[in-house]
């Protein structure tokens, strides 16, 4: 039998073959110039939880300094083939401590993209948010991308955790949708140090060709992606099935499943 965090990392690659959430994060970040339209050597960027990398190969391009963190051990392996500062660990306090002795200037911009859904309980999404903005340098930002609540992923997601007794995980998601798609929240955590914007993304996955490779992406977030886990594909995929008859009857191939995110913007003042 397969382990989650296998399944997952499949998964997460058929996701982003069709997902265009990075490609709109950076259009976006362009757009506002946050990010440099060229290679600034002076611009540093911290991706933190950067999975496979898709995120931090579309940044690259554009910092003279680009390091990443991420936790999936086979996903650090790839990482390590493209980036040269890569931190293997869980974003925490000693993880903080590593980054700040290597990059005691900080960063322009620190990116967690799709990220919070994985710590636990609102008060755990205020304090590592808190601890990512220590990195940030006066002026700089830091840019948090999360599902809107209606999202393809955000929907089956909690669908399935609630239908399976994932109570923990549940809650921080309910959690995480009841605060943290408003600028007061993260607003009321740094007491008014930070100015605050959120816009929307578009972000579908588009051009699925078939209902097999629609449902492989879909397990991705009912997965945790570092369980060792046995994973029970009929599980996943019944759940996603009878999800996917429900909410989008007469689905035609290749398929567009409409996706929003919010992109919240948190710009520290300066000093």
């Amino acid at each position: 039998m397969p382990l989650d965090r296998d399944v997952f990392e499949t998964a997460l690659t058929t996701f982003h073959r069709h997902s265009r959430q990075n490609d709109e994060f950076v259009r976006a970040l362009l757009d506002i110039d946050i990010l440099p339209a060229s290679r600034n050597s002076d611009f540093a960027i911290l991706d933190l939880g950067a999975g496979q990398g898709y995120l931090p190969s579309l940044l690259r391009d554009h910092a003279g300094v680009l390091a990443v963190l991420e936790p999936n051990a086979s996903c650090v392996k790839a990482l390590r083939q493209t980036f040269a500062s890569v931190y293997a660990e869980a974003w925490d306090e000693p993880a903080f401590i590593r980054i700040a002795r290597d990059h005691p200037h900080g960063f322009d911009l620190v990116s967690m993209s799709h990220m919070l859904y994985h710590f636990h309980g609102i008060d755990d999404i205020r304090a590592k948010i808190r601890l990512a903005m220590r990195l940030v340098k006066p002026s700089g930002v830091l840019a948090i991308v999360i599902n809107q609540i209606d999202a393809p992923t955000a929907r089956v997601g909690m669908s399935f955790l609630r239908a399976n007794g994932f109570d923990a995980e549940f809650q921080t998601n309910q959690q995480l949708h009841a605060h943290c798609h408003d600028a007061s929240f993260y607003a009321d955590a740094f007491d008014g140090a930070v100015a605050v914007s959120i816009q929307t993304l578009d972000a579908p996955l588009a051009n699925v060709p078939n209902r097999d490779e629609l449902i492989v992406a879909l397990r991705m977030p009912l997965l945790d992606p570092l369980s060792d886990a046995p994973c029970s594909l009929d599980r996943l995929d019944r759940h996603i099935a009878a999800f996917l008859d429900a909410a989008y009857p007469g689905l035609t191939y290749p398929a567009t499943l409409p996706s929003r995110d919010d992109l919240i913007l948190i710009r520290r003042k300066a000093d």
